[in-house]
């Protein structure tokens, strides 16, 4: 098993950061979906379900930093055969990925009133840490204040940016396998 990439494949830590982070990021779309479409909020396993989606989304959160302190320590693949313009595209994309990997976590987060229950421990809320009594006290606003336009743009994007931005990639990862037949695909896969 080889950990690092070489200049025509990733190695085995970046996969797993890759892989992980992606089955997180949609498992906790597949959760918070199951409790909007099916879960009324005074069921009982209303809160113990959506902490699911929490404990998935810190995950994503917690993993985003060493995987980018990976990717600039690391040598990267080369990029497949195209043109300047294609690989400046899917470089903005990639870190527009790398960008949704940021925002959703730290907006989910930020604008949770309940801790997150990892069973052996627990995240307090952002409203119950010293960090969010001392924004308060700078700027003056109120939990229900600075919650509202977070949850805004964590719905948001959430909604209408991740679903596409997720699904360009992976179409582009297809278009790259299915009609270019190249490497870009199989030099991620496990």
């Amino acid at each position: 098993m080889q950990w690092k990439n070489t200049a025509h494949r990733f190695g085995a830590l970046a996969k797993f950061f890759h892989w992980t982070s992606a089955a997180a990021f949609i498992g906790a779309y597949i959760v918070v979906y199951y409790v909007i479409w099916f879960l009324d909020e005074d069921a009982p396993n209303f809160l113990p379900v959506l902490n699911i989606h929490w404990v998935l989304g810190v995950l994503v959160g917690v993993l985003v930093l060493p995987r980018l302190v990976w990717r600039m320590l690391d040598v990267q693949p080369d990029d497949p055969p195209g043109s300047a313009l294609e690989h400046k595209l899917a470089h903005a994309a990639h870190w527009g990925l790398y960008g949704l990997l940021i925002l959703m976590p730290v907006t989910g987060y930020i604008g949770t009133s309940a801790a997150t229950d990892f069973g052996l421990f627990a995240i307090p809320s952002f409203r119950d840490t010293a960090a969010f009594d001392w924004l308060a006290s700078i700027f003056g606003f109120t939990w229900e204040s600075f919650e509202a336009p977070v949850d805004v743009v964590h719905h948001f994007v959430g909604k209408w940016v991740a679903w596409g931005v997720v699904a360009l990639h992976i179409a582009a990862a297809l278009y790259h396998h299915r009609v270019r037949k190249d490497n870009v695909l199989t030099r991620m896969l496990p």
